[in-house]
């Protein structure tokens, strides 16, 4: 690949700034749209663009500055798409994995009718509709935004019927799902060229704190089946729903090691950062490969490792003063003020070579 390979990507968040790093690291050029004049990436793309994603002219100029276009999160308006490819922009992975993605009852339609497994559930549009739902059920069930909504937003847990008098609907589409006897939550990423070559970086244990992805595991801590499994439904996922790119895929475990599809994500995850550290190739690396249509490396994992989100306030406990363990790296987004949930940067803390 020519080393004035040029990627576009919208977002400029810290998932932005980690593929404009891994870009820099393998020659290429970026460029980001953001509305945000503090977003993460700002200082990391060779092009930053400030405003919004729906405006042309902004769209026009990464048109003709890139070769290939992405995006860093799920919820960039259709529209924008639409406008880039009528602007001449390439967008390998194209519209369907955002428009799948960007609803969770169009991501279990489509993973069903490839006969994948999910989560009983019901679509609710009505007070009506969820009484009868859970009832239909059964308690304990969770009720979720069919679009919007990540890490844990949007989203209720109901145990009892009584609890039903807490939730208030607004004028949206929802789902409600029943809750399994979880044992684990697993997921691995999947990388896909357009020369239909697949690779997969190792499955991982995510561990929650609430409802937010606090730490992973890798390699998780199931048998080589399971494993073997797990990867082998999200490259079906991948092939079957003809996606480019990457696309993170994340699975409930029961305890009956039944496993059940729960979302995709058609970006680079949270719960992949820890390749960064841990392998060869890091889930930016392999994501950039793809849209450039390079021949995909199979990863190695080198280090068995535990990435852990540094969420909020703990960001003040990794000033840059502190003296931090050679087997820990810390990695710090650069986001201007922490708040209460949001992820300011984390750590992985690497364990023994494999």
């Amino acid at each position: 690949m020519s080393d004035s390979f040029k990627i576009g990507i919208l977002g400029g968040g810290q998932l932005a700034k980690m593929l404009c790093d891994a870009g820099q690291e393998m020659g290429y050029k970026t460029i980001v749209l953001d509305p945000s004049k503090d977003s993460c990436a700002k200082f990391s793309a060779d092009i930053f663009l400030e405003g919004s994603y729906t405006d042309k002219e902004l769209l026009k100029k990464m048109v003709e500055n890139s070769d290939v276009i992405t995006y860093e999160f799920e919820n960039i308006p259709s529209e924008t798409i639409g406008m880039l490819i009528e602007l001449g922009g390439n967008i390998p992975q194209g519209k369907k994995p955002l428009y799948i993605s960007q609803n969770r009852i169009r991501e279990k339609e489509s993973v069903n009718k490839i006969g994948i497994r999910t989560v009983e559930y019901r679509i609710v549009n009505s007070r009506e509709e969820l009484i009868k739902g859970a009832e239909e059920l059964g308690y304990p069930v969770i009720l979720k935004t069919a679009s919007g909504g990540y890490d844990g937003k949007s989203q209720w847990i109901i145990k009892k019927i009584e609890e039903l008098n807490n939730i208030s609907l607004e004028d949206k589409e929802y789902i409600l799902e029943k809750m399994i006897d979880l044992k684990k939550e697993l997921s691995v990423m999947v990388f896909r060229n357009k020369r239909k070559e697949v690779v997969t970086l190792p499955v991982v244990e995510n561990i929650n704190r609430g409802t937010m992805l606090y730490e992973s595991i890798v390699p998780a801590k199931i048998n080589e089946s399971l494993e073997r499994e797990i990867t082998e439904l999200a490259i079906k996922i991948m092939k079957e729903l003809d996606f480019i790119g990457v696309l993170g895929v994340e699975f409930f475990m029961d305890n009956k090691d039944q496993l059940y599809f729960n979302e995709m994500a058609p970006r680079p995850h949270n719960s992949g950062h820890y390749s960064i550290d841990c392998c060869d190739f890091s889930q930016f690396h392999l994501h950039l490969k793809s849209l450039g249509d390079e021949e995909l490396p199979s990863p190695i994992l080198l280090r068995k490792g535990l990435m852990r989100n540094i969420v909020g306030k703990e960001i003040e406990e990794y000033s840059i003063n502190k003296k931090v363990d050679e087997n820990i790296k810390v990695h710090i987004y650069g986001k201007k003020e922490w708040k209460q949930g949001r992820k300011m940067g984390h750590i992985t803390i690497l364990n023994e070579r494999i």
